[in-house]
């Protein structure tokens, strides 16, 4: 495939078909759509979505009910661009996000591709074809990039994400090639995101993936415009590269694969609401408190050991002390000694940030890296006062979390469940999106979305 960056890209999106996509690409769409809605409509009381809202409906309310879409868990209408705004700050509300890689990119793309096809009444099929456009596009330039821009302190949802929003929203508006290679060059000059938050413990990046889902469509309308941007945004000497990796190495991989290995099939999900990084660690201490009767005032020590990847990863050896939830699903210690208190991990539990029991198990944890643990793997050691100890690992890596229809059904109904969301509602919209291919629009689906719970 022959030309630059974004041309190799946006040849791909704007070629790619419904009709051509294999059964199991569509199947895991679904999927993604599914878990983020269910992971969505239980944030309807957390404050970072109400802010987005409120904030939204401050400075755009009044918009014709068919020129809008609408504001999910509220029902206002508002403008697509501010719709995807609110609306991927409310799928963020827990951190539970799905994960591609480094990216959070069911917040970024689904409320962008819902958004304008609530208002401009696009097909279901229509739909799920730019929903695996901004997956493929999101996909790629994480696996290619992410190892050198966050270390850079360049968070991947956003300067990732709204690639794929620019690539979906540009799908839906049947944007041409030529017209598609500039959204994403306008993408590439409109990317932005960091991580300092993550140590800080503050708000930033509840709101990072609602400015990248707004900025991907506003790449997409511009490129409708007929607005022009640089062929050479990607690789260029002052492009997104140089500018978030410091580095053009490795760039012909990025669009090397797409059509022949979809990335979309590598998304997985989250059983809790931390960090990905944290999702393990807690997973391999409710295993070893489920096979052993350990009570967390027995303990003397607990060693957890992880890869030095995620590790480092801002906020994640934070002891504290804790003022927020942003601090405490990052930080390993606090959630691991949370799973020890609790037998479980809720978003509830993320706010005892005094809690002496989880305080005194943190002085007791050792948090390490280790060369030889893969991504998504991880291994906890817990000894008692007695002298016993119990020790598990997890080798599994991430395909542990890219859950079937089935499993994602089971954690939709569990969150739901947790956060009281009525259970004929979350049926009903899991029905929906199961049938999402045979809709001839989702006026319906974002009608349910505008009430919650």
């Amino acid at each position: 495939m022959e030309g630059t960056i974004a041309e190799k890209m946006g040849r791909f999106v704007a070629g790619l078909s419904y009709d051509n996509l294999p059964e199991e690409v569509i199947q895991k769409a679904k999927c993604c759509m599914i878990n983020g809605i269910a992971i969505g409509i239980s944030c309807h009381s957390v404050e970072f979505g109400r802010m987005a809202r409120d904030l939204i409906k401050a400075e755009e309310l009044g918009i014709p009910a068919e020129k809008g879409a609408t504001l999910f868990c509220d029902g206002a209408k508002v403008t697509p661009m501010g719709a995807a705004f609110a609306n991927a700050a409310l799928f963020h509300g827990r951190a539970q996000e799905d994960t591609l890689g480094s990216s959070h990119t069911g917040t970024v793309i689904s409320p962008a591709v819902l958004a304008l096809a609530e208002r401009d009444g696009y097909t279901g099929k229509q739909v799920l074809e730019a929903v695996i456009a901004g997956y493929e596009i999101v996909g790629a330039l994480d696996r290619a990039v992410s190892g050198y821009t966050t270390p850079r302190g360049f968070r991947a949802s956003p300067i990732f994400g709204i690639f794929g929003s620019a690539s979906a929203a540009g799908k839906l508006l049947g944007l041409s090639e030529e017209e598609t290679i500039k959204a994403i060059g306008f993408a590439a000059a409109f990317a932005g995101g960091t991580l300092e938050c993550f140590a800080a413990g503050t708000m930033e990046w509840r709101f990072e993936v609602g400015v990248a889902s707004r900025e991907g469509i506003l790449a997409a309308l511009l490129a409708k415009q007929g607005a022009v941007s640089a062929p050479t945004a990607m690789e260029g000497d002052a492009g997104f590269l140089r500018a978030f990796a410091d580095t053009t190495e490795g760039s012909e991989s990025i669009s090397r694969d797409l059509g022949k290995t979809w990335s979309i099939m590598s998304t997985g999900f989250k059983p809790y609401p931390v960090c990905a990084f944290n999702q393990t660690p807690v997973r391999i201490i409710l295993g070893i408190l489920e096979e052993n009767d350990i009570s967390h005032e027995d303990i003397e020590k607990v060693v957890v050991s992880v890869n030095p990847y995620e590790y480092h990863y801002a906020g994640m050896a934070n002891r504290g002390p804790f003022d927020s939830v942003g601090a405490t699903l990052m930080s390993t210690p606090f959630c691991a000694a949370l799973a020890l208190v609790d037998g479980q991990t809720t978003l509830d539990g993320l706010t005892r940030y005094d809690d002496p029991r989880i305080e005194d198990l943190i002085n007791k944890t050792e948090h390490i890296p280790e060369d030889g643990i893969g991504r998504y793997c991880g291994a906890v050691t817990v000894r008692t006062k007695d002298g016993n100890t119990f020790e598990k690992e997890a080798k599994e890596g991430p395909e542990f979390y890219n859950f079937d229809m089935q499993q994602t059904i089971e954690l939709a109904g569990r969150v739901t469940a947790e956060t009281g969301v009525s259970p004929d509602k979350v049926d009903g919209l899991i029905d929906m999106i199961g049938k999402l291919d045979a809709l001839p629009n989702v006026s319906e689906l974002v009608k349910r979305l505008g009430s919650c719970p």
